[in-house]
């Protein structure tokens, strides 16, 4: 039995469990005294109708579900098809999409690498590895495959963005700004891009630019509540507290706000505003009691530990 045999049965026996568990379970069948009644309790199993289906249209069946998020579904047609097919380049990129929604990570390197088999220049499953290894931490096998796909299309904005990630992870700035800007330039209307790049700014410190770019995003798209937090936490690392703490009102309500507000402040060493923050969240809500009470209390103890240990304080605030 050859090496790419044996990778295909990996992944029918690593997936087919929820095709046996959706059978339909044994049925006792009694038969009618008249034969006109026996049409009326005949049934169609579901199993058989996965077997009649053509190999098409079970993929376009799970392609439809996966899309829709409905994994079991999406699951059950796609290994059906495995069992049709096992040369569908298209498949394994799907099978590859769903193990990563289900975070199984080693299946879905184990798809996409045999998908890479069929159509070795596939740009989206080269991507769809890149994705892999920059979620297990691993951007430098990342850069390699995302690298790959990018030779291969220049200006696909999902791994320029796949490669800015793994830039900033490396601690490369200029050359994530670059490609995270590109996507940005690729597509102008899809808030995520500004989003990514807002990000960027952030944890860079350059907090005007941040709100600039996420100020973008959430123009773009006024219903996303993780652009409007982000925003709000722009505001508030650059000095505008009000306008930051108004956003985070709008969004997750003031308990909430002055929590994150809290957790702002103690990122920044600013101990005696994060508390005053987290006090604020638990008289305002008893729901915010305990998460912001944990808060206060990791709070507490770095503040007595630096109280402790004078030297390993890094900035002052108030």
């Amino acid at each position: 039995m050859g090496y790419r045999t044996l990778q295909v049965f990996f992944l029918l026996f690593t997936a087919i469990g929820l095709l046996l568990m959706s059978g339909c379970a044994p049925r006792t069948r009694i038969v009618a005294a008249h034969p006109v009644l026996e049409k009326k309790t005949t049934e169609v199993d579901p199993a058989k109708k996965l077997e009649n289906l053509p190999v098409e249209v079970l993929i376009d069946k799970g392609r439809a579900y996966l899309e829709q998020e409905n994994l079991p579904l999406a699951q059950l047609h796609l290994v059906k098809a495995l069992t049709k097919s096992v040369d569908n380049i298209e498949l394994y990129q799907l099978l590859g999409d769903l193990f990563v929604k289900q975070n199984q990570l080693d299946k879905a390197k184990t798809a996409y690498a045999e998908g890479l088999k069929l159509s070795p220049g596939n740009p989206s499953t080269l991507l769809g590895l890149g994705k892999v290894y920059r979620s297990e931490g691993d951007c430098v096998e990342a850069g390699n495959y995302l690298q790959q796909a990018q030779q291969l299309a220049p200006d696909n904005p999902e791994v320029l963005t796949e490669m800015a990630i793994c830039q900033d992870t490396l601690a490369q700035s200029p050359q994530a700004e670059e490609l995270y800007l590109r996507a940005t330039e690729l597509r102008p209307l899809n808030p995520s891009s500004f989003n990514n790049l807002g990000f960027h700014y952030l944890i860079q410190g350059a907090y005007p630019q941040a709100i600039d770019a996420f100020w973008t995003g959430a123009r773009l798209k006024p219903e996303d509540r993780l652009i409007k937090n982000n925003l709000a936490a722009a505001y508030i690392l650059n000095g505008d507290e009000v306008r930051g703490l108004s956003l985070f009102e709008n969004s997750i309500g003031a308990a909430g706000a002055y929590n994150n507000v809290g957790y702002i402040y103690m990122v920044q060493n600013r101990w005696q505003r994060a508390e005053t923050a987290f006090v604020k969240a638990m008289e305002l809500s008893p729901s915010y009691y305990v998460k912001a009470a944990k808060n206060l209390d990791y709070l507490k103890r770095i503040s007595a530990y630096q109280d402790m240990n004078p030297s390993d304080k890094e900035g002052a605030g108030n």
